[in-house]
């Protein structure tokens, strides 16, 4: 069956789902508000009687404590009731997520010099980018800083760590510079504003708007190839499962793979033959990309989360599906445990189910701005928020499935 064959399918097949909100009444809880206001009218009644007990007796007072405080403070009393219980009511309404259960997990932060923009996870250690610089952390129980590199760039975008974690890679709005993750100084490897960078295999990959590069290591020696997509590439990942690159655009997802025949052959140059094995059209920007051995999934802000099974031998991908609505923006996205874990921003770490069919399971609003989500190689979940500007490490008090 050709691509286009199958893209068509996919795009028929491709229906949002709307996550399903939580019924609660309007108001909050009925019994809380009567609770309340029964409560607040017996404090105003054992008021009364207080002042009843300590006025003078001499001399008799204009207002008869229990003809007239009696009624004013049990009524203020309740009234004061049932205002507090609405008011809780709404605080609960607003930590309550809207879809699934709250998840409440530990957190360990560490602060950051500036908000987050970019992060990588690699091994042991951790990289942030930022207005100013990339910050360098070990991944631990508790995350440790360690150091600052590309202290003097500026307009970074996103960061990558080499295999090895020797050096990084970082894009920035007029090159791409390396360094190494020790001391130095930055060089740059590509110039221009660079919109997507990832790295996987043994190479990294690079877009500058529509112009694709992509350098390895063939038979000792580093090579390049670049091609042309034909529009912006807005976000970048590597595939272990297929070892091919995705890249995402303002609305499709296309897989970029080695030319076989140029691959084998001795070309000038030892160019790659990078071509397009894949189009998806996603109806919408695609901010982030991450692949497991059985989906691809997609952040597309507003439009939420798209997800594909991929096909026997994981050479492509079927059966799209979308959830649409919870989170309200899909900022970034990584695979957990068999869950799909997505940042939300002010509606916090979303953890979703993809199979049988997608389902937000819990949310947790402990961060107040989550952009950024990674799972490391020993499946700890780390988190770059904004609202605080932190790093968190996020700890589940049990494996969620």
């Amino acid at each position: 069956m050709s691509i286009g064959v199958v893209c068509s399918l996919m795009v028929g097949a491709a229906q949002p789902l709307l996550a399903q909100r939580v019924d609660e009444a309007t108001n909050g809880s009925p019994v809380r508000r009567l609770k309340y206001t029964v409560v607040g009218g017996l404090v105003g009644i054992a008021l009364a009687a207080g002042y009843s007990s300590i006025v003078d007796k001499a001399v008799p007072p204009s207002c008869d404590p229990w003809g007239c405080a009696m009624p004013f403070l049990s009524v203020s009393g309740a009234i004061t009731g049932l205002f507090l219980a609405r008011e809780i009511d709404a605080q609960r309404r607003a930590e309550r997520p809207r879809v699934g259960v709250r998840d409440r997990v530990r957190l360990e932060s560490a602060g950051l010099p500036a908000m987050p923009e970019g992060m990588s996870v690699r091994d042991t250690l951790i990289a942030i980018a930022s207005d100013s610089g990339v910050s360098l952390f070990a991944a631990e129980a508790k995350p440790r800083a360690l150091r600052r590199r590309g202290i003097g760039l500026r307009g970074l975008r996103d960061v990558a760590l080499l295999p090895g974690n020797e050096r990084l890679l970082v894009s920035s709005e007029v090159a791409l510079y390396g360094t190494s993750t020790l001391s130095g100084s930055a060089s740059r490897v590509l110039d221009g504003a660079l919109t997507a960078i990832a790295v996987g295999g043994d190479g990294w990959l690079a877009s500058r708007g529509a112009a694709v590069t992509v350098e390895r290591q063939r038979g000792g020696i580093t090579v390049r190839d670049s091609i042309n997509v034909g529009t912006a590439a807005i976000s970048a990942a590597y595939d272990e499962s297929t070892r091919s690159w995705w890249v995402g655009t303002d609305s499709a997802l296309l897989r970029l793979e080695w030319n076989a025949d140029a691959e084998a052959a001795d070309t000038p140059g030892g160019r790659l033959g990078l071509r397009v094995a894949e189009r998806v059209p996603t109806g919408g920007g695609v901010r982030a990309i991450v692949a497991s051995r059985e989906w691809v999934a997609v952040a597309l802000g507003e439009a939420g989360v798209l997800a594909w099974r991929r096909v026997a031998g994981g050479s492509g991908v079927i059966a799209p599906v979308r959830l649409q609505g919870e989170p309200r923006f899909a900022y970034d996205l990584a695979f957990y445990n068999g869950t799909l874990l997505v940042a939300g921003g002010t509606d916090g770490l979303v953890r979703m189910a993809l199979d049988p069919t997608p389902t937000v399971l819990g949310v947790s609003r402990d961060l107040p701005f989550a952009t950024l989500v990674k799972v490391d190689a020993k499946n700890g979940i780390w988190v770059g928020d904004r609202g605080r500007g932190t790093l968190n490490r996020v700890t589940y008090p049990a494996s969620p499935r």
